[in-house]
């Protein structure tokens, strides 16, 4: 899925399918503790406040309510009605109290108003006055922006074979084992969508309505929902405008019957709520669908019911931004009443870190996207999830999401492809697990936990974790048939206990594994408790935590119906010192280093060296790391006596060859501001210097309000993103990619300090505010160093997790978007006392002059590369003088310099000296085209012709070939020879030039042969033609007798003088 941009910005398009259905901007989920005293004034997002001032006065907006419901205590419930009732009676009590007296205010104002209490928001249409009373309310968060973002067509796919009847996503989860092994379909299970409707006639998905009362009768009431009245006003039957959402459908539940069996789960009932409305979809209609399923209502909207709340709801749609908490609270409280949310992981890969909102919450279970080949799809999104959001590994797992065939609103079907199509696959294995164990229903976690273990493992450590639970895959392939087999199945009992030490103090965080019919493994609590649900039989059960000795109790026998007390009392292990040195590539010691793994982190002193005084036996995976800029070094360690264990950390480094170092920060002000401010703004600007970055020589570049600067073409981008990544900015350095704005108290500044070849250019953004949010401010810089080397700093970076950069990205990228070295994205990871310096591994100077052979003198605008192999390491242009100059690193290249017309050069070149100097001058051999005369004339009457020879040469060092034609007309008068041909160095030729008169009136007639070639320096020589017709002319000899000359004239005969004659 294509996300939306981020931090409640301007509307931006969502894709359907391969792309996602909405992004909303909407509440804040904190549920934290709130301060006793609301801040004097609510933030409110400055584009309502244009909006306001544009619009005749009034702007659609949100007002987001501090306080929220506390949903704890729906844990606890045992049954599912009640559990449902107590979640939509806290919700709608607390925003009942809550709203109130924004409610009133609003009344008395004659506003237009729609309360929500899922998130505790209200959707109001006011005027400037209405906003900032609204906004110095104490009980308001905050003031956000209405959006509607517009859809685009799904993206089509190719049919592939089906597998034994059925469609291959279907096969490969294994969903007809499930049907054939434990007779499970889905039966007793309601599943939901939150998207385009549903076709409810489909013959694949009419029986499967829970409005169907057979007979052809249907009753829509608590099965359908259309908040926007799409489908008729009032929306009494479901339909689908789009086809995205019987798509998803069909997936989950699809089955006609008749060689159509292209749902996962095809007994289950279904309902739906139309979150998108035609070619859009609105905040009010995502957030009124997500209360709906929460509780759902009669076709006039009233009489909410939650015992008829769905037990799993698919989300095929979401965010860019996952650091955007829009729809957590939503989320919270349809976990709190026992519903599994079920999302898909978005299609923005296949960067790093592209996962998507709300599929990014640690509450969402998200599905990333595979193939028939089992081959992870491009497009399927990427973790990790930002640290606002917890950071946690996403995809949760993996399923089919490439050429799904599923049912269409047409009333047949069609293939497409996006992460879209993997979530429902998701839904209908859960709708599986809980109609085969009723004893699930509701335990999200406890699905979760089953889920993960039963997925295929799938190593792909690209973006970060490990074999069994990585950034790419999550936990594995999606595999339906062993989820199942694995859940508690019939009758269950109960085992409980809590975890002591040898003083009856809790232990928190101890380990539970359970092993036998099935295996489970929990983590006790604060109190050192936990409970596990499993089906009757003999287990054994083994507690561990950090610190102390394992302790097992076999053959535990658990009995349908009963709960089984097992306690543990673990005894302290015995202990061992730990110790050893931090050291980097070049073996130095590494201060400040962190070790963890063994209990409390150590942190390596000044020489490097770190220890550990008691570390209990067993067996520990122990690492390393320093900052950001070095890999991390992760070793598996047996303690079971004292230790010494060292650790080398590594640069980070991308495939070009740049690493970054950490270092202390200098700030350097800037004084010469440009002319750039406002909000998406970018100008272009002249380097001091060539730079070279990765490869490719830059004299300018664009700067961005956005906080970054890029070397190719003008960009304005706001939505920041995970690098590398093939969409624009390309070539671009990002010391601070956010959506920024700049205003009058902001501005962007340049400074050149030091003198060549060791200047630094200094690009600075000074007091930039952010668009959302003016009253936080931050200055930033980039230092370009005339030997290639990058220097990022900030200054009044507060303790502030948007100002340390957890919307932000940071990092360098090259021209493709290919390769890149990220040091953050949409984390807190910035300091005004830190400075991230960019460099390429240790380099010299390549300099020289490319001259040409025939005469001697620079050529300008040579290219100049430097190649390892086959690989381009660098490359340049000459300036007029014809000199180039570039870093590389050190070692042996192939050095050429090319230009059109020349024979390019060839040389070898070895670098072997850190900051070290090498001149290599090239001359470039090519022909040299010389013609005489440069004119010809031609003067006769009319009716003649004539002939002149003019002189070809080749003068140059290669050989060439030429061409003569008319320029810039051919004139029917004159004639050149052959056209054209080859001459070899220091070879001749003539070209005959024919004029003929004939016909043509007396004047003066000019025209230019134009000599091509492939010289070098001169590929166009012309000669000048003239052609005089005159009416009437007479040649005399003077002196002498007639004759014709070589020209064809014809001399007339001097008369001989007489007496008297002139």
């Amino acid at each position: 899925m294509s996300f939306c941009g981020p931090r409640l910005r301007r509307a931006v398009r969502v894709l359907v399918c391969s792309s996602v259905l909405a992004c909303i901007a909407l509440v804040s989920s904190d549920s934290g503790s709130l301060s006793a005293q609301a801040p004097a004034a609510a933030p409110v997002e400055r584009a309502i406040l244009d909006q306001a001032d544009r619009q005749k006065g009034e702007a659609t907006f949100w007002v987001i309510v501090r306080e929220k419901a506390n949903l704890a205590a729906a844990y606890g419930i045992q049954q599912r009605s009640v559990r449902g009732q107590f979640v939509y009676d806290q919700l709608t009590t607390v925003a009942a109290k809550s709203q109130a007296g924004l409610q009133a205010l609003l009344r008395a104002r004659g506003a237009s108003f729609k309360p929500f209490w899922i998130a505790n928001a209200i959707r109001v249409t006011g005027d400037r006055a209405l906003i900032d009373e609204l906004a110095r309310r104490p009980e308001v968060e905050r003031i956000v922006r209405d959006r509607v973002f517009t859809l685009e067509p799904p993206v089509p796919g190719v049919d592939e074979a089906q597998i034994s009847g059925v469609e291959w996503g279907i096969d490969r989860i294994r969903a007809p084992l499930v049907w054939s092994t434990f007779s499970d379909r889905g039966e007793s299970i309601v599943v939901a969508s939150v998207d385009t409707g549903v076709k409810f006639d489909h013959p694949a998905l009419v029986n499967q309505y829970r409005g169907n009362l057979g007979a052809g009768n249907f009753d829509h009431n608590y099965s359908w929902f259309d908040p926007s009245n799409v489908c008729g006003t009032p929306s009494l039957a479901p339909c689908d405008n789009n086809g995205h959402g019987t798509h998803t459908m069909g997936t989950m539940a699809g089955d006609d019957g008749n060689g159509n069996q292209i749902g996962v789960a095809p007994h289950v009932k279904w309902i739906a709520a139309k979150g998108c409305e035609q070619g859009s979809c609105s905040n009010a209609a995502l957030l009124a669908a997500g209360q709906w399923i929460l509780a759902p209502t009669d076709l006039n909207g009233q009489n909410a019911r939650p015992d008829l709340r769905p037990h799993i709801v698919n989300n095929s749609w979401g965010s860019s931004n996952a650091s955007d908490t829009f729809y957590q609270a939503t989320v919270q409280a349809w976990i709190a009443s026992g519903i599994f949310p079920a999302f898909s992981n978005g299609n923005a890969g296949p960067a790093c870190g592209t996962v998507g909102a709300p599929a990014g919450y640690a509450e969402s279970y998200g599905a990333g996207a595979f193939d028939i080949n089992n081959l992870i799809a491009a497009f399927s999104s990427r973790g990790p999830a930002p640290t606002s959001v917890g950071a946690s590994i996403k995809p949760d797992l993996a399923a089919p999401g490439v050429n799904i065939r599923s049912a269409w609103n047409d009333g047949g079907y069609y293939t497409i492809s996006g992460t879209s199509m993997a979530s429902p696959h998701l839904a209908g294995a859960v709708a599986l697990m809980w109609s085969a164990a009723p004893s699930l229903i509701g335990n999200i976690a406890g699905t979760r936990a089953l889920l993960g273990q039963t997925a295929i493992d799938t190593s792909d450590l690209t973006c970060g974790g490990t074999a069994a639970n990585n950034n790419v895959w999550g936990e594995g392939r999606l595999d339906a048939f062993a989820a199942v087999g694995a859940a508690p199945r019939g009758p269950t009992g109960t085992l409980t206990g809590i975890v002591t030490d040898s003083s009856s103090s809790p232990i928190q965080g101890a380990t539970i594994a359970v092993s036998g019919p099935t295996s489970r493994t929990t983590p006790t609590g604060s109190a050192g408790d936990y409970i596990v649900l499993l089906p009757v039989g003999s287990y054994n059960v083994a507690a561990s935590a950090f610190g102390y000795l394992t302790q097992s109790a076999n053959a535990v026998v658990i009995n349908d119906g009963q709960t089984i007390a097992l306690p543990f009392t673990l005894a302290a292990a015995p202990a061992h010192a730990i110790s050893g040195h931090v050291t980097d590539s070049f073996l130095h010691p590494v201060a400040g280093a962190t070790v963890t793994g063994l209990g409390a982190p150590a942190t390596t002193d000044g020489n490097g060296f770190y220890s550990f005084a008691k570390i209990p036996e067993g067996t520990y995976a122990i690492k390393a790391e320093a900052g950001r800029c070095r890999n991390p070094d992760t070793k598996a360690l047996t303690v079971d006596a004292d230790k010494t264990v060292d650790f080398l950390l590594t640069a980070r480094s991308d495939s070009f060859g740049y690493f970054c170092r950490e270092e202390t920060a200098s700030y350097v002000e800037a004084n010469l501001v440009v002319a750039l401010t406002g909000d998406d703004a970018a100008a272009p600007i002249n380097l001091p210097f060539p730079f070279l970055f990765y490869g490719q020589t830059y004299n300018s570049a664009q700067l961005a309000t956005n906080g970054f600067l890029n070397f190719i073409a003008s960009s304005t981008s706001f939505s920041n993103s995970a690098i590398p990544n093939p969409a624009v900015p390309n070539a671009a350095i990002y010391p601070y990619w956010d959506d920024l704005f700049a205003d009058g108290s902001s501005s962007v500044r340049t400074d050149v300090f030091g003198s060549a070849p060791s200047r630094q250019f200094v690009i600075e953004w000074r007091n930039v505010a952010y668009f959302n949010d003016l009253t936080k401010r931050v200055d930033f810089e980039v230092i370009l160093h005339e030997n290639g080397q990058i220097l990022i700093q900030y200054r009044n970076i507060g303790n502030d997790a948007q100002e340390r950069g957890n919307s932000a990205t940071v990092g360098i990228e090259d021209q493709t978007g290919s390769i890149a070295l990220q040091y953050a994205v949409n984390e807190a990871a910035l300091s005004d006392t830190v400075a991230i310096r960019y460099l390429l591994a240790p380099q010299a100077i390549l300099q020289g002059t490319v001259t040409d052979t025939n005469d001697g003198l620079p050529i300008a605008g040579a290219s100049v590369k430097a190649l390892q192999g086959d690989t381009v390491a660098a490359q340049t242009t000459t300036d007029a003088n014809g000199f180039y100059r570039m870093p590389l690193l050190l070692g042996t290249y192939d050095l050429q310099a090319l230009k059109t017309n020349y024979v390019t050069a060839l040389a070898s070149v070895s670098l072997s000296t850190p900051d070290g100097t090498v001149t290599r001058n090239l001359a470039l051999k090519a022909g040299r085209l010389t013609v005489n005369p440069s004119t010809l004339e031609f003067i006769m009457t009319a009716g003649q012709a004539r002939t002149a020879n003019l002189a070809l040469a080749n003068t140059g060092t290669e050989g060439l070939t030429w061409s003569v034609s008319e320029s810039p007309t051919a004139v029917s008068w004159l004639s050149e020879g052959s056209g054209g041909g080859a001459l070899a160095a220091g070879s001749n030729a003539t070209v005959l030039v024919g004029v003929n008169s004939t016909g043509l009136a007396a004047g003066v007639y000019d025209t230019t042969l134009l000599f091509s070639s492939d010289s070098g320096r001169q590929p166009s020589v012309t000669v000048s033609v003239r052609l005089v017709v005159s009416g009437y002319s007479k040649a005399i000899d003077a002196g002498g007798g007639a004759y014709t000359d070589g020209s064809g004239i014809s001399w007339l005969a001097d008369r001989v003088y007489a007496a008297g004659q002139y």
